[in-house]
Formats: structure tokens, C-alpha cells, sequence
């Protein structure tokens, strides 16, 4: 695919939520305070370094540190959301808050009843529905054979509906960019929606899954479903990386150089580098829907990266290590 990003326009109505953005750019979080973190050892130091964060306003006293990781999530969510109610479209916001929709609909099609994600566009009063068997409830990116399931719900294998929900959401990720006037946001969701797919096979088969059952449940996946037929055909990653081509078989190439224990989890932080690359040309923008998605993808990858810091010392992780699998930082 022609990753090459033409120019991009400015629109008035989105002047008020960029120019938040703007104010809210100067926020965010250097390599170098990542980089002093994860060599922390003392609670108290990480708290006081944490202060200079957007947690500040969501770190009390005496929280325990168990709860960070529901912390860091509530804050993205509620910053993502007020950027969605500001903006004249939800769509680049919704890229990134449907994902916890995703994952709760999984655990509703798997049988659990515990829906720890926070809402982006399926409440959880859907979602409690359809775990009690209404599969109509479900978003229509799902397979018509599967919404019409009536009471059936409660005989998904877990497998199975692992396949069916990372299907839906990929394609739910590349309507909703198909949806937005931005050849910029496109390009960068179809790198994440491709690499998504291969984390997806990849795992499957480190599991000893058969890739032929993703044909049946995974797919559909737009102008991606010839390549990843081929890519089920092929069935090792070695194959695959003559099969995806570009800059996103690029990083399939690079990360099988690593040991094998390494090299999907490689993959995965080498994908999301890229993506997070392709969108911060959106900065360039004044006012328009590439301005919040290229903070919200900076703003995710911060989150993320506190999340994978403080858990990780506080399970007395090497620092070493964690410095190794830091994503990049808006900027």
C-alpha cells in the first residue's frame, strides 16, 4: 500500500477541541522521564515522580498500588471522552475507546459475567444483554450468522469467540476509518488493523491453532481478506513476510531476527512504533480530526508505557528490561 501522506486541510469546526490539544500537548511525557522511572525502587520517589503526570489529579494517598493499572485506564478514557464530546465528530476518538468494548464483549460471548472495560460506544447494559443471549445486541460489524444465534450465546467455545470478536473489532476499526475525511488516520489504521492481524495469527499459532478456522470466524477483513487467506495458506511467519510486503512486513522481518521466545511481543512493540510514527504527522495540522488522533495515539502510548514502568517495578522487573520494551513518546 502507498503509505505516502498527501497534504493535510484545516477545518474551523475543529479549532476549540485543537486548541485544547494544543494546551494539553505541553503534558505529555519526555523519553527522559520514562527513562528515570523505571529505575525507581521506593514507592514514595515513583508517586512524587508520577506528579508531573496526567495521573496527578488521580493519585490519592493510600490508593493501592494493585489499582494503578484501572487508574492509568480511567484517566485515557476520561480524557479520550471529553475530546470526543468536544469534537465535531466522535470517530477519532471512538478508534480508541471501543477497544475496551471489544474486550468486554468478548468475556459476554465467552460466558464470564466480570466486564472490567470502560464503555465507548456498547454500554454495558448491551453487553450484559448479550452475555444473557440476545446476540441481536451485538455491533453489526459481527457476522450476520452470528447475531442470529438467538439464545445461543452460552455455546461459544472461548476459542471460537476469540476469533470472532478480534475479527469484529479489526473491522470495526477500518469502517470507522473509512468514515473519517483523513487519508492520514486511513493509512495509519490499516497498518494497525494488518499488524493486528498478524499478532492475532502469529499467537494462534504459537497456541497450535489451526489457521484454517480463522477463515471461517475472523474474516471478513475488507481488503485485507485476500491477504490474510494467503497468509493462512502460507501458515508460518517466515512465508508472510513476502505475502503483507511494505513497511509492516518490514517490522515481520526484523523482529523473526530475534530469539523465538521474543519475536512476537517484538513484533507487537515494533508495530505500535510505527503506527505511533505515521501519526504524528497529524500535529502539523491547526484544527481537524488528525489533530486528536495523533494526541490520543501519543496520549495511549504514555498511558501504556506507565502502565508497563510502575507495574513492572513494582514486580521488581530488571530495569533493563523495561527500558527495552518502552514504546516511543509523542514528539
Amino acid at each position: 500500500m502507498d503509505t505516502a501522506i498527501p497534504r493535510i486541510n484545516n477545518y474551523p469546526d475543529w479549532g476549540f477541541v485543537c486548541g485544547r490539544i494544543s494546551a494539553l500537548e505541553g503534558k505529555l511525557l519526555s523519553k527522559d522521564f520514562f527513562q528515570s522511572l523505571v529505575v525507581m525502587t521506593r514507592y514514595d520517589d515513583i508517586f512524587q515522580h508520577l506528579q508531573d503526570s496526567f495521573l496527578r489529579e488521580y493519585l490519592i494517598p493510600g490508593v493501592p498500588w494493585e489499582d494503578f493499572t484501572a487508574l492509568v485506564d480511567r484517566c485515557f478514557y476520561d480524557l479520550a471522552f471529553s475530546l470526543r464530546r468536544e469534537s465535531p465528530s466522535p470517530a477519532p476518538a471512538n478508534l480508541f475507546l471501543c477497544q475496551g468494548d471489544y474486550l468486554n464483549l468478548k468475556n459476554a460471548l465467552s460466558g464470564l459475567k466480570d466486564f472490567p472495560f470502560l464503555p465507548g460506544e456498547v454500554s454495558l447494559e448491551s453487553v450484559q444483554t448479550i452475555a444473557g443471549g440476545n446476540l441481536a445486541d451485538l455491533p453489526p460489524v459481527f457476522p450476520e450468522t452470528v447475531r442470529t444465534t438467538g439464545s445461543e450465546a452460552k455455546e461459544f467455545d472461548p476459542t471460537v469467540s476469540d476469533m470472532v470478536v478480534d475479527g469484529a473489532y479489526l473491522r470495526h476499526l477500518l469502517f470507522a476509518a473509512e468514515g473519517i475525511n483523513s487519508p492520514l488516520i486511513r493509512v495509519c489504521i490499516h497498518d494497525r488493523v494488518l499488524a493486528g492481524t498478524i499478532s492475532v495469527l502469529w499467537r494462534a499459532l504459537r497456541k497450535g491453532r489451526p489457521l484454517k478456522l480463522y477463515r471461517q470466524y475472523f474474516l471478513p477483513l475488507g481488503e485485507y481478506s485476500p491477504t490474510v487467506d494467503e497468509m493462512i495458506d502460507t501458515g508460518n511467519p517466515e512465508g508472510w513476510v513476502a505475502v503483507v510486503g511494505g513497511g509492516v512486513g518490514d517490522i515481520l522481518d526484523e523482529a523473526l531476527q530475534w530469539p523465538y521466545n521474543e519475536q512476537v511481543s517484538r513484533f507487537e512493540l515494533l508495530a505500535v512504533n510505527h503506527c505511533i510514527r505515521l501519526a504524528a504527522d497529524g500535529r502539523l495540522q491547526t484544527a481537524g480530526p488528525e489533530r486528536v488522533f495523533a494526541f490520543l495515539t501519543g496520549l495511549h502510548s504514555e498511558m501504556q508505557n506507565l502502565k508497563l514502568a510502575v507495574s513492572g517495578r513494582l514486580n521488581r522487573i530488571e530495569s533493563t528490561l523495561l527500558k527495552e520494551r518502552l514504546r516511543e513518546v509523542y514528539g
